[in-house]
């Protein structure tokens, strides 16, 4: 049995996927095995795979018919044998000492995963910069050894965290019951949630071995279209984990502040009937919440909160006027 599964998703990289194998393969540490799933992919994808599992039998490559990235990777984790698992988007790559200093990181500390920084590569430019993330300041406010949990973290510091399943090495017992949600996208928010809130030992190593791709033509990001309204499901999806938990009550002010900003921030990245979409739906799930459960001491000092009680009383036309005057004076960077 290897000592760990690293699981790749593929769908449509052609341009991408050799880098990211070969830095995976070309790892300090050996004892491995990488699940790459072909997630009915549209270009020569399928083909690269076939031939790197033929040149390297630690690779294994499962066809299947398209399932987006949640289903690619809940077959991955499904075909796993490792003891620890890994997940690498197949248009980024990786340090070659991201698995060996992060297996004995977890060994070491005995816990249930761990994460690492990582970087972001501009894809036009090829510029990269560490994604550093946490409040180092309040962390280590909170944290005086190696590993903590969810106890120990005030919930302001729940935000700080890469929500990302890559970037992390996890127990493979630990997360075997844990599912992302297939069909959506922004499917790292509620998984994330289900490790952390359930993890009785988190490790950590800032060290940036994760190399994280954006502006590639065609990715969800960067591309504003209607499976943006996915948000509204896994915010639900994440809030009901929450729920679940016990520990709703500790979060529930963090969480909603979070949310608003984070939906203000993806209408302002979308046009026409998306936006249309986006506001209808913000309309009706947060139009629907009793506002009064949470405290109206920490609401009342966010400009995002009053800027969405400003927007559940208007209707689409007169919301997308002002807003569009907003972006164009960057008036939405202090929602």
């Amino acid at each position: 049995m290897p000592k760990i599964s690293v699981i790749v998703p593929v769908y449509n990289v052609e341009e991408y996927l050799d880098v990211c194998l070969d830095t995976i393969i070309m790892q300090t540490f050996k004892d491995f095995e990488v699940i790459c799933v072909d997630d009915g992919t549209q270009d020569s994808s399928g083909e690269i795979l076939d031939k790197y599992a033929l040149f390297d039998k630690r690779i294994k490559v499962i066809h299947q018919e398209n399932k987006g990235l949640s289903g690619a990777r809940n077959t991955g984790v499904e075909a796993a044998n490792g003891e620890y698992i890994m997940f690498v988007d197949s248009d980024d790559y990786i340090s070659p000492l991201m698995l060996e200093n992060l297996y004995k990181n977890v060994k070491q500390n005995k816990s249930d995963f761990v994460f690492c920084n990582l970087c972001i590569v501009r894809s036009d430019t090829f510029q990269t910069e560490v994604w550093d993330f946490l409040d180092k300041e309040k962390f280590f406010a909170n944290v005086h050894g190696t590993y903590f949990c969810e106890e120990d973290m005030p919930p302001e510091l729940y935000f700080n965290f890469h929500v990302c399943a890559y970037a992390k090495l996890y127990r493979h017992d630990f997360i075997k019951d844990f599912k992302f949600p297939q069909g959506l996208i922004f499917e790292d928010m509620p998984y994330f949630a289900q490790c952390y809130l359930n993890a009785k030992r988190i490790s950590f190593d800032f060290n940036p071995y994760y190399f994280y791709r954006v502006l590639r033509e065609g990715s969800i990001i960067q591309s504003a279209d209607k499976r943006f309204v996915d948000i509204f499901k896994t915010q639900r999806l994440r809030r009901d984990i929450f729920k679940q938990s016990g520990k709703y009550d500790k979060y529930k002010n963090i969480i909603l502040i979070t949310q608003i900003k984070d939906l203000i921030q993806k209408l302002a990245s979308t046009k026409g009937q998306v936006r249309q979409l986006m506001f209808n739906n913000l309309k009706e799930y947060y139009g629907d919440i009793d506002y009064t459960e949470f405290d109206s001491g920490i609401l009342e000092k966010e400009k995002s909160y009053h800027f969405l009680r400003t927007i559940l009383t208007m209707e689409y036309d007169e919301f997308n006027t002002m807003f569009e005057s907003l972006i164009k004076n960057g008036g939405n960077n202090n929602a």
